[in-house]
């Protein structure tokens, strides 16, 4: 049997498996139990939170002929024949490949028709936002007056595209982008049924850059476990995601901080031999400078930032030379070097040089201090050297 790829195998079968959107959830079936359903949903959110999945979960339990109204019971004719990949009642199409006027001319043929199987049938457009401004006008008096045994479910990434005619004739759903906790939580559970035994560090890399998204989690996920098998550690997670390990920022903030051209060089070559690419070297060092910040300001705990608190400790305590004014600094150098770094010929030199820049820097000096260090020479030369002493 072909092996099925994580997000696709884990994918949300009944309302009760999606994770993020209990919001969602519970607003739909409180609409199915009281006999409220609307005709027509307008599903949006970033990539990879449950739109489309959300969308075959309620054309399942609309057309489920089973005994439980709430969840999809996977074994009359209706489930079936959803689960087959080519149902008769459910009619799912990309609106980014199929943008024309005639495609909605299809889909509107296709409403006159009463579903075969299920009780409903149900059009889900995905991506709704990429059809063409005919394509959208086609579809309103439809939309408006669809015949009682029709719904319409419409998934997006960019609601602002969608036309007000169309906003103002559906109900609206935002998608939340899921927490880390979430998304590590259900990695766990995966974990736990298909016998990987992988670290809490490994899942909290997965978590950490699926960045809101469970479908981009899962697919991390299942990349290393192509590589790893059942025994997932950090360090093997990072080698197949090509994500830096911290001790490379660590030791940058200290040659920054030491002004140390030498130990910034170093630094990205260190980077280049293990085969780090200058695009995820450059965030994790912003989710460096953003952490060390924090830490200092004592803004999140620990858990809060998702380290450990020998980590968090070292954060607070490391480059102390370097004050929050200079921390603030250096990231508006790297924003800046991430902006350019794409049109560079020679990207290597490029972050070689500003890493540098870095730490040819001067430390920012307190307005006050300099003042008064104008107007008493004498007392700020005392005091420089008392500091220096000590």
């Amino acid at each position: 049997m072909a092996y099925v790829a994580m997000a696709r195998k884990w994918r949300p079968q009944s309302f009760s498996d999606m994770v993020g959107q209990e919001h969602i959830a519970k607003t739909l079936q409180n609409a199915i139990e009281g006999g409220r359903l609307h005709h027509a949903f307008l599903f949006t959110g970033t990539r990879g939170v449950g739109k489309t999945t959300s969308a075959r979960i309620l054309a399942r339990t609309l057309n489920c002929k089973g005994g439980d109204p709430l969840h999809p019971c996977g074994e009359c004719d209706s489930c079936k024949d959803i689960a087959s990949g080519n149902p008769m009642d459910v009619y799912e199409i990309d609106a980014a490949s199929n943008t024309g006027v005639e495609n909605i001319r299809d889909v509107i043929e296709r409403v006159q028709y009463p579903p075969v199987i299920g009780k409903y049938k149900v059009f889900i457009i995905d991506e709704v936002h990429m059809l063409s401004t005919g394509a959208f006008n086609a579809l309103l008096k439809t939309l408006e007056e669809p015949p009682p045994h029709v719904i319409f479910i419409f998934a997006t990434t960019e609601v602002n595209k969608v036309p007000q005619t169309i906003l103002s004739r559906v109900q609206r759903f935002d998608f939340k982008r899921l927490t880390m906790e979430q998304i590590r939580s259900r990695l766990r559970y995966i974990c736990e049924q298909e016998h990987i035994n992988a670290s809490d560090e490994a899942l909290d890399i997965f978590a950490e850059k699926a960045d809101g998204s469970m479908r981009d989690g899962l697919t991390y996920f299942d990349q290393a476990y192509a590589f790893t098998g059942s025994d997932m550690t950090a360090e093997s997670v990072r080698s197949i995601l090509g994500i830096p390990p911290v001790e490379l920022f660590f030791s940058l903030i200290q040659a920054i901080e030491n002004h140390d051209l030498k130990g910034c060089f170093k630094m990205v070559d260190d980077a280049v031999k293990i085969g780090i690419e200058f695009a995820p070297l450059l965030d994790g060092f912003g989710k460096f400078l953003r952490n060390m910040i924090y830490s200092r300001l004592d803004a999140f705990t620990a858990d809060e930032l998702n380290i450990t608190e020998e980590l968090f400790t070292k954060y607070k305590s490391s480059a102390q030379g370097i004050g929050n004014g200079d921390l603030l600094r250096l990231s508006k150098m790297l924003i800046d070097l991430q902006a350019n770094l794409r049109y560079s010929t020679n990207p290597r030199l490029v972050v070689e040089t500003t890493f540098a820049r870095m730490a040819w820097l001067d430390r920012l000096t307190d307005l006050k201090r300099a003042l008064a260090a104008i107007n008493d020479p004498k007392s700020a030369a005392d005091e420089a050297v008392k500091k220096k002493s000590s």
